[in-house]
């Protein structure tokens, strides 16, 4: 089976690339991704960078090159409601853009026996993702929340790979664990540590910090919490493998 997994930054699937084992990188696909083979499954890593229009031009350019059977959406989220916490594991369940003070709902790919067959072996909770066309602070996404979305979390990537992928019937799962609780939020727009790609730089990481050193704990933390974030990624992915 030919698996795409798509994830905005490297650290979202580092743990991820570590279990898979040996990996190939292949002058045709874009920048930041590779290919591993894995029980018998050949599978595609790609990063797309941070946002909407990034998401959407990086699966343009790479599903026509491999034609993937199911595509598999993955990375951190931030929890928008009590009763999740780090590390912890959500599948959409339904997908929202949210673009300014507009919201717009996109109906889910199908994702096969896949989903409910994954829900079964791993503690993992159906979720409405609220996409974000731009960062904004939670205290602004949670007005747009729409009251039946069930455990709403927020990303910056999911709404266009799903919508996309519905346009071109491949089935298709979007997985993610928190980074960050309903309590917390991010002191600096995730952009501030991005290049013009959308990709983490670690040159514009540091100039940030330095320039502002009182978010450096605060960094530090998140630095932390995505770890188990990522490792938990592993997981779901290791027990998804082993269903397939």
């Amino acid at each position: 089976m030919k698996l795409l997994l798509l994830s905005a930054l490297p650290r979202e699937v580092s743990a991820i690339a570590r279990m898979l084992g040996p990996k190939t990188r292949l002058p045709h696909l874009p920048p930041g991704s590779f290919r591993v083979r894995h029980g018998g499954h050949e599978i595609t890593i790609a990063e797309t960078g941070m946002g909407v229009e990034r998401a959407a031009r990086l699966y343009d350019l790479i599903v026509p090159r491999i034609t993937p059977d199911m595509i598999i959406s993955l990375g951190y989220c931030g929890a928008l409601a009590e009763g999740i916490g780090v590390g912890d594991l959500v599948k959409a369940s339904s997908v929202y853009l949210i673009n300014g003070n507009k919201i717009e709902r996109s109906p889910l790919p199908d994702s096969g026996r896949l989903g409910a067959a994954f829900s079964s072996g791993l503690p993992i909770r159906d979720a409405a993702f609220l996409t974000l066309a731009r960062w904004m602070k939670k205290r602004e996404i949670l007005p747009l929340v729409p009251p039946d979305a069930p455990l709403p979390v927020c990303d910056m990537e999911t709404f266009p790979l799903a919508k996309l992928s519905l346009e071109n019937g491949i089935p298709f799962l979007a997985i993610r664990s928190v980074s960050d609780v309903a309590a917390e939020d991010f002191a600096f727009s995730p952009a501030d540590v991005c290049d013009k790609s959308g990709r983490y730089s670690v040159r514009r990481a540091l100039g940030l910090f330095l320039f502002r050193p009182r978010l450096l704990p605060h960094a530090l933390k998140l630095r932390k919490s995505s770890g188990r974030a990522s490792a938990s990624l592993a997981r779901a992915i290791d027990a998804l493998l082993r269903i397939m």
